[in-house]
């Protein structure tokens, strides 16, 4: 049957994969490879439930026979298969954090010479909270409430003119003066498990990591490509 071929193959390209990864030969046991594997990678770690009963079902259907009855005793459902096939192509082709950020060419993005009232109509139009400042495609700083309020706060007259600019909230807008919130730069390589992993282990203690900025070296010296925040994580990994 087309479904339980499907199945069969998906099992089959996913347990090479596995045992490719752990450089081990076939008479390793599957689950065993599984458990092992899970130790390392998010993906078959939180689906690893779901692969031991696929295990079970593929040895049902390869193993388990009824006398005088050629079709195989368990067929399984196509979302069942569909889910498989996804895990495999996604243990073979990680995701990464480039592959679920904003990237640069959908960004709102400011320079220091940017006018501030243009960049807050922008952004109000926009319903964006931040807008990076970028200067030769390298990431210089960040614009938000909080930099209109602490800026406002340091003249003697609450005044932002039609004149302006970035550079004049400069010192604000530097990624270090950022109070509470946090940015890091990396590489779009990165597993996306391991930037959700990324944003847990950095919002404690009252500071929280808003985004991570990623460029073409995962330095802030390289060419900014993308921004990644917490939504994307929490609503863009299955």
């Amino acid at each position: 049957m087309k479904r339980v071929d499907e199945f069969i193959r998906a099992y089959n390209d996913l347990d090479r994969e596995i045992r490719r990864a752990l450089r081990v030969d076939k008479h390793f046991s599957h689950m065993k490879a599984l458990e092992l594997v899970a130790k390392k990678d998010e993906l078959i770690y939180r689906n690893l439930s779901f692969l031991k009963q696929c295990a079970r079902l593929r040895n049902c259907i390869v193993h388990d026979t009824v006398p005088g009855i050629e079709e195989p005793i368990a067929v399984p459902l196509q979302e069942v298969v569909d889910k498989y096939k996804d895990i495999f192509y996604n243990f073979r082709n990680p995701l990464t954090v480039f592959d679920i950020c904003t990237h640069r060419s959908e960004m709102l993005v400011a320079s220091p010479r940017s006018l501030v009232v243009d960049v807050m109509h922008a952004m109000d139009e926009l319903l964006i909270s931040r807008v990076p400042i970028i200067e030769n495609e390298c990431v210089k700083g960040i614009f938000n409430g909080n930099v209109l309020i602490y800026y406002l706060t340091s003249l003697k007259k609450c005044i932002v003119s039609d004149n302006t600019t970035m550079e004049n909230l400069l010192e604000f807008t530097e990624l270090n003066a950022q109070r509470k919130e946090g940015f890091h730069f990396v590489d779009k390589t990165l597993n996306v498990y391991d930037a959700e992993k990324y944003f847990k282990k950095n919002n404690k203690n009252g500071h929280r990591l808003v985004g991570l900025f990623i460029t073409s070296d995962g330095t802030s010296k390289g060419k900014l490509l993308g921004l990644l925040t917490e939504w994307d994580i929490f609503n863009k990994i299955d």
